[in-house]
């Protein structure tokens, strides 16, 4: 391929000069335009015309959805067919397309330009362009001549709907750069498109993190994935490593969200147990048998305790015996002062305290016993998830890191705030520059099992990281993608911050709409698409890309585990009955 710079890279609309990209001559040419609106134009093509382009270019007839370049002067615009209509009923009659236009060549710079810079004129030609030009427009280069560079990192994705020798490789700036989303109902291609990305990601220096909601991505990868799994999981791989999230290790934050307490004492009985209990750790002079009694025991000496040690218990993953929580709590149930003349002592129990605190003691010590929660609780000797996600960030051994929270429990809204803690320690990282040379994506699968909507949690506890992330991520080269199958049950402070969506069979009109409103990029031929896609086909739009693209997903070498129950083999009726 020629250097862009050359002066053969001219484009040529009269037929007297044409290259290897553009090619916009008479061979191509498709009809005129016969009625300009805004953002969109009529063109009408001739029957001989339609027949001279079936035959000389077989792969670009002129169908819904296909797209077409408008010849200009110094800007040629780049519209996909949204409507066909006859003009008559004899086969000498014209065809009529409705064009929406979506984006401008330079024809000097060979720059694609979002948005119409120049309006057509009415009686200007419309061609069909090349599976290079619109490769090229695509591909996001400024330069054609660097299409098919060797050099740049592409996601090699999917290919055009229409068109299967068009591919869509996707530059990792367009695709993740302003976080991605990937939507669509059950059975569409969802799974399907997560796992491909992942795969051909995972084939340059990238970082990954996958949270795994259930399990069906257990085939991803060789040596490249490091997979890692909550609790027992008889159903894991056997090179996946058993893993726990350490109570200590959770933000107060985060046991307060799992704990929930409520009224008017639950909370700070609760943060004053907790800083009790981890005192306690650190100073023989206050603390007995890992606890803290403060009934008619001496403030000061505990105050002392407390500001000698503040750095220590102040510490993220400071220790401490969750298992006296319960108790320690009771303790902190006690009058301010034992009688007006000693007001250095705690007095005795405080029964109005202590019984506002019940119900949280009650809820407490059962969550400690619950076995579905044992790898936050009693976490053993199993590696923590914060030390393997800090390894899979130190070292190169592996570009993703499988999360896999299949057996992590709704209950308590335990997957959220686990979800939640991890993400929160991503971006901490973030901030501290750990991702400035090598750019960390966070892919979510099932993202409405995780990202939660802050009205829907109690009153001053919320689950915002991931919001966090959506709006301030790309500063510290941390970038989401998520997918979903309830598009209406993700925040749309998140949903409006992905710049990039690619969206599959989706037939709620709530979902319809909120894409609508999340992306300005989403037109409405586009939106009326989506209903009709075929498995495994999605819309691929956003604010970095030309113009939406109808696409076909490439198959994954390793595919999700996503199938339904086998009903044929297991509710088969045996010969004998």
């Amino acid at each position: 391929m020629q250097n862009a710079s050359s002066g053969s890279r001219a484009l040529s609309l009269d037929g007297t000069q044409s290259t290897n990209v553009y090619h916009l001559d008479k061979s191509r040419h498709l009809g005129s335009v016969t009625q300009v609106l805004p953002a969109r134009v009529v063109i009408e093509l001739s029957v001989l015309e339609r027949r001279l382009l079936a035959k000389e270019n077989e792969t670009f007839p002129l169908s819904l959805g296909s797209y077409v370049v408008i010849g200009r002067q110094e800007f040629a615009l780049v519209g996909q067919v949204n409507e066909l209509r006859n003009l008559g009923v004899d086969q000498t009659s014209g065809i009529e397309a409705v064009v929406d236009l979506f984006s401008s060549i330079s024809l000097r710079e060979h720059k694609v330009i979002p948005g119409v810079l120049q309006p057509p004129h009415i009686g200007d030609p419309v061609f069909a362009p090349t599976t290079e030009l619109i490769e090229f427009i695509v591909s996001g280069d400024s330069d054609v001549g660097t299409v098919n560079s060797k050099d740049q990192v592409r996601i090699a994705l999917a290919s055009l709907r229409n068109v299967e020798e068009t591919p869509i490789n996707v530059l990792p700036e367009r695709l993740f750069g302003r976080h991605c989303a990937i939507l669509g109902a059950t059975g569409g291609g969802k799974s399907w498109t997560l796992a491909r990305i992942v795969e051909e990601t995972a084939k340059f220096k990238a970082k990954i993190v996958l949270f795994d909601a259930t399990g069906e991505y257990e085939k991803l990868g060789n040596g490249e994935v490091k997979h890692v799994h909550f609790g027992e999981d008889k159903k894991a791989r056997e090179d996946s490593e058993q893993i726990v999230v350490p109570y200590h290790h959770l933000s107060e934050q985060d046991l307060f969200a799992m704990f929930r307490p409520t009224g008017p004492s639950q909370a700070s009985k609760l943060r004053a147990a907790l800083k009790s209990l981890k005192l306690a750790q650190v100073s023989q002079s206050v603390g007995i048998n890992g606890a803290v009694i403060k009934a008619h025991k001496s403030k000061r000496q505990y105050e002392r305790s407390m500001h000698h040690h503040k750095k220590a218990i102040d510490a993220p993953y400071a220790p401490f015996d969750i298992r006296l929580l319960p108790q320690q709590i009771e303790n902190e149930c006690v009058e301010q002062q034992r009688s007006a003349t000693e007001p250095d002592v705690w007095g005795g129990t405080n029964s109005i305290d202590l019984g506002n605190c019940m119900p949280l003691i009650s809820r407490i010590h059962d969550m400690l016993q619950a076995h579905y929660l044992e790898p936050i609780f009693k976490p053993r000797n199993f590696p923590s998830v914060f030390e393997r996600l800090h390894n899979f960030i130190r070292t190169d051994e592996h570009r993703v890191l499988r999360i896999n929270m299949r057996n992590l429990s709704f209950a308590f809204d335990t997957r959220r705030i686990i979800a939640n803690s991890l993400g929160r320690h991503l971006f901490e990282l973030g901030q501290l520059g750990c991702f400035q040379k090598r750019p960390l994506v966070t892919v979510i699968d099932e993202a409405h099992q995780f990202l939660t909507d802050e009205k829907a949690l109690d009153e001053g506890l919320t689950l915002n990281t991931f919001g966090l992330i959506a709006k301030e991520g790309r500063k510290y080269s941390l970038t989401l993608c998520i997918a979903t199958q309830r598009p209406r049950d993700i925040p749309e402070d998140i949903l409006s911050q992905m710049g990039t969506l690619l969206v599959h069979r989706l037939i709620n009109d709530n979902d319809r709409s909120i894409i609508e409103r999340a992306s300005g990029d989403v037109d409405e031929s586009s939106l009326r698409l989506i209903p009709s896609l075929a498995p495994g086909e999605a819309m691929l739009t956003g604010v970095d890309f030309p113009l939406p693209l109808h696409v076909r997903i490439h198959a994954p070498l390793s595919r999700p585990v996503s199938s339904g129950a086998d009903y044929q083999s297991f509710w088969k009726l045996d010969q004998d009955s």
